[in-house]
């Protein structure tokens, strides 16, 4: 017989348990709270986001229950409703049928196979960001790091998945902000008010609001430059590279009468309408820059807080003799480096945890929780990271040879950095890759030195993703 109350905090008539917990305000962050929660209520309790009620499962047994059932758990409200205020026709915010149509126009192209040929493009952008610090002072210290972070993988996000320069590291880029750039962070900063507000405010919000509307407009001007580009590839350069390149892919698949596949049933249209490739762009964008960005951002605060760590990468490159050349071969070969990348998303996660909504009546088969269709279920992936029944060495510590030894063989379920199941990220394989060739080129030429106690003390933010707030750091070119 199925546990049917589920323990938690009183939520507030408007805000649930935003206020109380903090972080309506920012005063805790996400994972600090799931922990909190954890610990007060146990393994299963209700956690609310304003009107959105969630069952928080930490248990990794019914994790993986729901990871492996799609049958049961689809993908959350959170995506569907909120997100979709933004970006409705997205392969993120859909399921079923229209799911599937723009899975196979797109999942393919983030397999590991398609993505290694993009390795000339990621170690050309990160040689352009290397030029500008060269020209700086070894004592100047860095205190935009997350911008340039954002900068550096949004121009090579745009030169592999739609090939175009979106000059975000141009020289002229330091005195005059890059007005996509803003624009994104702009649409970026919606997420959480939507996610906390009725959908009927946001939604008309977003409508009357100048400074929206405004960078809508900017994405959509850019967007519609790179779809003109590519429409001036001719079809059989494009048919050869859509096999390889988003844009090519998703130019590929217009539909020639977006009335006729309209009218038609979700499971007997093909190709995708201007409407949905404009979404699936800016959601690619989104997606394909902030969360890796994020993510080197807290890579280069790690480094500039662990000498010895860096200094063991930089040591695992120098043996490795490559010069300043970078191999697949080479790269692949990186395994230290690898667990540095891995310590970095288990001890500063980007993400705080995921969503899926229950489909019809279902048991959690661990905690013998009985839940409903419609239930919202939370996966605080940030918060088992740190759980300290699923690591041997202590998870508060930053320590990368944990994946090489006592944590090697950790529970797959207690870190899931990228999600897991049917709707994990798709570009999981193109972020590490790009992550792993970004530091390995830097780690051959710099050193990331610390920028002081003061400035370089680090905390975050809880925006679309856990961004570092106070990185500083030095950059002393070897």
């Amino acid at each position: 017989m199925g546990v049917g109350i589920v323990p938690g905090q009183s939520p507030n008539l408007f805000f649930g348990n935003l206020i109380q917990s903090g972080a309506l305000f920012g005063s805790k962050s996400l994972p600090e709270i799931y922990i909190s929660f954890r610990e007060r209520f146990g393994d299963i309790h209700l956690y609310w986001m304003a009107f959105t009620r969630f069952t928080a499962v930490h248990n990794l047994d019914d994790i993986q229950y729901i990871f492996s059932h799609r049958n049961i758990y689809d993908q959350g409200a959170v995506f569907l409703e909120k997100f979709g205020i933004l970006l409705p026709d997205s392969i993120i915010c859909n399921i079923g049928a229209k799911f599937k149509r723009h899975g196979a126009i797109t999942m393919p192209l983030f397999r590991r196979t398609k993505i290694l040929s993009n390795i000339n493009i990621m170690l050309d952008t990160t040689d352009k960001l290397l030029d500008r610090w060269r020209t700086l002072s070894s004592e100047h210290v860095h205190m935009d790091i997350v911008e340039q972070c954002q900068h550096l993988l949004l121009g090579m996000f745009g030169m592999i998945a739609f090939d175009y320069d979106l000059e975000t590291l141009n020289e002229n880029h330091s005195t005059k902000q890059n007005e996509l750039t803003e624009a994104l962070k702009h649409i970026m900063s919606m997420f959480r008010m939507i996610i906390y507000t009725p959908s009927i405010i946001s939604t008309t919000y977003l409508k009357w609001s100048p400074r929206y509307q405004r960078a809508r407009a900017t994405i959509e001007r850019y967007l519609n430059n790179m779809v003109e580009q590519e429409l001036t590839e001719t079809s059989d350069s494009r048919a050869e590279r859509k096999k390889i390149s988003l844009i090519a892919s998703l130019v590929s698949s217009l539909q020639n009468d977006e009335k006729a596949e309209a009218a038609k049933k979700d499971e007997e249209r093909k190709g995708i309408s201007r409407k949905e490739l404009f979404d699936e762009m800016l959601m690619f964008l989104i997606a394909g820059y902030e969360t890796t960005s994020t993510a080197l951002a807290w890579c280069i605060y790690q480094l500039s807080k662990h000498s010895r760590v860096q200094e063991k990468i930089k040591k695992e490159l120098i043996d490795d003799n490559t010069g300043q050349y970078l191999s697949w071969d080479c790269l692949d070969s990186l395994i230290y480096l690898d667990c540095f990348i891995n310590e970095v998303l288990r001890y500063s996660p980007t993400i705080d945890g995921t969503s899926r909504t229950v489909l019809v009546d279902d048991c959690l088969p661990k905690s013998a929780t009985r839940v409903y269709k419609g239930d919202q279920i939370l996966i605080p992936t940030s918060a088992i990271s740190r759980d300290s029944r699923y690591w041997k060495i202590d998870p508060n510590l930053f320590y990368p040879e944990r994946f090489l030894n006592e944590d090697k063989n950790h529970h797959p379920y207690a870190f899931l950095p990228f999600g897991s199941g049917h709707r994990q990220c798709i570009g999981q394989d193109l972020a590490r890759l790009e992550l792993k060739i970004i530091l390995a080129r830097m780690l051959q030429q710099v050193t990331f030195g610390d920028g002081g106690p003061e400035l370089n003390k680090g905390g975050c933010i809880q925006k679309l993703t856990i961004v570092p707030k106070h990185v500083a750091v030095t950059i002393q070119f070897n």
